[in-house]
């Protein structure tokens, strides 16, 4: 019974704890809202923000539908002023009041901003400072560790690297440590791991966060709609004649419009908006660039203030805080604690003006922190650092990363988002009227040098070739469009000879129109088209006249990215891969190619939509150039095939290479395609794989092929659904044909007797293939003899491939007896998969040493193993060996080879190409071919290893030290195939 009292007041006392505490936070955080109210605001948009924000956080700790549990780790993340702060300091009041997170016993809210500033302490002294007694009940508070939720809020500006050990983190809330130490341990669950966590931070904070949590649940908070900030846009400038125009003109900016979705920015762009059109300026110009507004609108603040109170700030006043604020952007860091000023020799009295015109602005709570009134503002001087910095060639110590203009240039928006609005205002700043009204503002001179730094690393970017240097080239074209500089943009892309950008929204298209229209040394271009815009159906039509403008400035966009064609005389590539083209398109791009200047040779619509039956393809007889068309996985309509028949049999047309794989063609339409290929006098390449053409359809081919005039040289007609049957109309059509040299059937069910018929054809004298691919044809050692009888009186085939067929030993074994003869012209045999042992390899070896034309033998895929290798490896040791390209992918190798092949490359002359991947080949294999690769007399130049070989941890070293001492041979973990044995994809 006494036990039971004891336990009731324990359980009155920690009531009467929770009670306080709650009324200490209750209290101090309604005077830190009353502080930050957002005055002003129309009480419609704080009624509809609050509402959608209070169903946000309702459900934060909801269960996960993907995990099905509760998460412990909640990130609320969101763009700088979106209102995440302000979120969780209501989060505070809603818990304090009992409305919201009643699950928690306890809810600690700790700021970046606040304990970045503290050095050591223990977590308990930590979580403490609100408490409302000297003393707490916090050991009985931290045994119950999952009734506890703790508030980060910033993480952005919490000072710490969290670098620290695992070792080093900390489990014990009583024990005083650095406080870095503390959250560090409490993100990675180390501290109080049964406990809840809401952390806010920008998104460009995910990298460094993402690694210190625990399964987190991501939230974004997303700011203004679209629609929202239209409605914004319009009150705010509502009442205005000119408020139509200026809401037309941000929605045209694609970088300004996403910048409203947060309130506090929005409202700064119309209040500029309403400055500069007080001034007379024109509002059209200044939203061209978010560089333009923003430059208007910092010269406006400065241009506001009575100079006889305030003293202007000198070049390196103002060079210093930009030093700070183009470091803070590197870093992430947006605050500006002492040590920071110091860092910068920036005083309080320095930064006075700054903090006058609201450039700065010192925190309501923390006297001796100091901020960018926005990102954006910081990002702005961030850029013009690089035009007030000290000249880098004359420094006598390293230049930071922040100084490092080329890691900037290399830097793209998806690894470094935080990077891409400083950079897009440094490109921005290269225009002379910026620098113009910055100069007249600061009265001091702007330096331009830096615009050749930027050229020369742009030159030096142009050398990668990865998709790295895709994603660069994309965040390039917006940073150029900045500059509005035409010279410039001409000189920046004279560095790049091939384009890829693929356009999928109406501000990337109106961005790519206007760089590419003044670039003139483009050689190929890749631009995927999406036709159908509805970035503006998206919003609700405010007025009809944005919606008409829209739709007008989409047309002229697509004829100056298209204008490429005439303006670049050097251009001969065109790829319009996975593009969606509408009539409007097409008609565009027909006007262009024929254009009397348009040189260009090749035109890809792989995979493209032609809409709305706009399959025209006219240009064929109007581009004179235009050698080259590829319709691979079109589905070709009716129409589409008609127009491209009828321009076949123009004289005009000039057309050499036709490809039509994967077009859904069938016999009817092959019937017609073969018609108007008679009459074609141009077309040498015709590529028709995958198509269910039948034997009915091929036979009408045929037909085409014996005729003299035909001039098709190459024909692939692999996977067309063809049997035995066509066989002899294609042994006929072989022996008539003057001009034919490479036929590929690869995938079509001949069997023996089909390969009967096609041997008949090779034994002609007239015979002029070159090329025969019957790869996966049903073919076995039957089929093998009448090759071999056939090879022993061709004298023009030199590349055959029957790979994946069932050859066997007996079917290799009569091959090769033919292989040996003197009199064969074969010089690439491709035998991968067709069920090879090593008593095959006992047949290959005389081949190999015999014949002097064999340069290239593939036996992929073949159960050779050790044994096998061995055969192989002492006939191409003998000085009689031509053999300069061997495959033996997934043949069984195992350690055992590995004499053998140090050997072979030791010994051998001739072969310069060998792919071993998927063999089983381990780390002291690898080790002991490397110490014979690495020497420059070795004759090999180029390996296929698989990746775990290549950059396995203990190999790596060794890799590397062979490309160092013998840089001649490549490693790869991919075969290079050679046009010949796959000239129905490189022709």
């Amino acid at each position: 019974m006494e036990r039971k009292i004891e336990d009731n007041e324990f359980e009155d006392q920690d009531f009467d704890h929770r009670r306080d505490y709650r009324t200490v936070i209750k209290e101090k955080f309604y005077i830190i809202w009353d502080k930050s109210s957002l005055l002003g605001e129309p009480a419609t948009l704080n009624h509809v923000i609050t509402e959608k924000d209070q169903k946000l956080l309702d459900h934060i700790f909801e269960v996960d539908i993907e995990t099905y549990k509760i998460p412990h780790t909640v990130i609320l993340q969101g763009a700088a002023g979106i209102g995440k702060t302000t979120l969780l300091r209501k989060a505070m009041l809603e818990w304090a009041n009992g409305n919201l997170y009643q699950q928690f016993t306890y809810a600690f809210y700790l700021s970046g901003r606040e304990i970045s500033q503290v050095k050591e302490k223990s977590f308990a002294q930590l979580i403490s400072k609100n408490w409302p007694r000297s003393e707490g009940p916090i050991e009985r508070i931290l045994s119950k560790p999952s009734n506890l939720l703790f508030i980060i809020d910033s993480f952005d500006e919490l000072d710490f690297s969290f670098e620290e050990p695992e070792f080093a983190l900390c489990n014990d809330w009583t024990q005083k440590q650095p406080v870095s130490f503390l959250i560090s341990s409490l993100l990675r669950k180390v501290m109080l791991p049964e406990s809840f966590l809401l952390v806010t931070a920008r998104p460009t904070a995910w990298k460094r966060l993402k690694p210190l949590l625990h399964k987190p649940h991501c939230v974004k908070l997303p700011g203004l709609s679209k629609n929202a900030r239209m409605d914004y846009i319009h009150h705010l400038l509502k009442d205005k004649t000119w408020a139509m125009d200026g809401i037309c003109s941000i929605r045209k900016n694609e970088r300004l419009f996403n910048m409203c979705h947060v309130s506090h920015v929005c409202k700064v762009i119309c209040t500029c908006l309403k400055e500069q059109v007080k001034n007379g300026g024109n509002i059209a110009v200044i939203c061209q660039t978010t560089t333009a507004l923003f430059t208007c609108y910092i010269c406006s603040l400065f241009s506001q203030i009575d100079w006889g109170v305030t003293t202007l700030p000198n070049e390196t006043l103002v060079r210093s805080l930009c030093q700070a604020a183009a470091e803070g952007i590197w870093t992430m860091n947006h605050i500006l604690y002492k040590k920071n000023l110091r860092k910068h020799e920036l005083t309080r009295d320095d930064i006075s003006v700054f903090l006058h015109v609201k450039v700065l602005q010192k925190d309501t709570e923390y006297g001796n922190c100091f901020a960018f009134t926005h990102l954006h503002i910081q990002e702005f001087f961030a850029a013009l650092f690089y035009f007030l910095r000290e000249n880098p060639e004359e420094k006598d110590y390293p230049i930071k990363r922040f100084e490092n203009l080329h890691l900037l240039l290399e830097s793209n928006c998806f690894h470094d988002p935080h990077l891409e609005q400083m950079k897009c205002f440094l490109f921005g700043l290269l225009n002379k009227e910026r620098v113009r009204q910055l100069e007249e503002t600061f009265k001091f001179t702007i330096s331009m040098d830096v615009k050749g730094e930027l050229l020369m690393c742009l030159e030096a970017l142009e050398k990668g070739d990865s998709y790295l240097s895709q994603l660069r080239f994309m965040d390039l074209l917006h940073c150029l469009y900045e500059t509005q500089d035409k010279e410039f943009i001409t000189q920046a892309l004279s560095y790049f000879p091939k384009i890829v950008v693929k356009v999928d929204e109406e501000a990337q298209l109106h961005i790519y129109s206007f760089c590419l229209k003044h670039c003139y040394s483009l050689q190929a271009i890749k631009p995927t088209a999406m036709a159908e815009l509805k970035t503006m159906l998206d919003l609700k039509p405010i007025a009809k006249t944005c919606f008409d403008d829209a739709i007008a400035g989409i047309i002229h966009c697509w004829k100056d990215l298209f204008s490429v064609l005439h303006k670049n005389e050097s251009l001969k590539e065109m790829d319009l891969y996975e593009s969606r083209l509408n009539k409007s398109l097409m008609n565009i791009l027909s006007e262009e190619l024929s254009h009397p200047r348009c040189k260009l040779q090749k035109l890809l619509f792989g995979s493209v939509c032609f809409l709305n039956n706009c399959q025209d393809f006219s240009f064929l007889t109007t581009c004179h150039t235009l050698t080259h068309l590829d319709l691979k996985n079109v589905d070709l309509e009716d129409n589409g095939l008609e127009s491209l028949c009828q321009n076949l049999i123009s004289q005009r047309c000039k057309l050499r290479v036709l490809r039509l794989e994967s077009c859904d063609l069938n016999v009817y339409r092959c019937l017609k395609l073969a018609e108007a290929l008679k009459s074609n006098k141009s077309l040498v390449f015709l590529n028709l794989s995958t198509n269910n053409l039948s034997n009915d359809g091929v036979k009408s081919l045929c037909q085409t092929l014996e005729n003299p005039n035909c001039h098709l040289e190459r024909l692939s007609l692999a996977s067309c659904g063809i049997t035995k049957a066509v066989c002899e109309a294609l042994s006929l059509a072989i022996t008539k044909s003057k001009r034919l040299t490479h036929l590929r059937l690869a995938d079509n069910i001949l069997e023996d007797e089909g390969i009967g018929l096609l041997s008949d054809a090779l034994r002609y004298p007239q015979c002029t293939l070159q090329s025969l691919v019957l790869r996966c044809c049903c073919v076995t050692s039957v089929g093998s003899k009448f090759l071999s009888d056939a090879l022993l009186n061709n004298r023009s085939l030199i590349h055959l491939d029957l790979g994946s067929n069932k050859l066997q030993d007996s079917g290799i074994k009569l091959l090769c007896h033919i292989l040996q003869q003197p009199t064969c012209t074969i010089q690439e045999l491709e035998l991968m998969g067709c069920i090879l042992t090593s008593d095959s390899c006992l047949d290959l070896a005389p081949v190999i040493v015999n014949n002097p034309n064999l340069w290239s033998l593939d036996l992929g895929n073949n159960n050779l193993e050790d044994a096998g290798l061995h055969i192989l490896c002492e006939a191409l040791k003998d000085p009689s060996c031509h053999i300069q390209r061997l495959g033996l992918e997934n043949c069984g190798l195992t350690p055992v080879c590995c004499q053998d092949l140090l050997s072979l490359f030791s010994d051998n002359q001739s072969l310069i190409q060998m792919n071993l991947m998927k063999n089983a080949l381990n780390y002291d294999t690898i080790k002991n071919l490397c110490t014979v690769l690495r020497s420059p007399t070795c004759k090999i130049k180029f390996l296929a290893l698989d990746n775990k070989e290549i950059l396995g941890e203990k190999i790596k070293k060794f890799v590397y030290d062979v490309r160092t001492n013998n840089p001649q041979l490549v490693i790869k973990p991919h075969y290079y195939n050679t046009e010949s044995e796959c000239w129905w994809k490189y022709f």
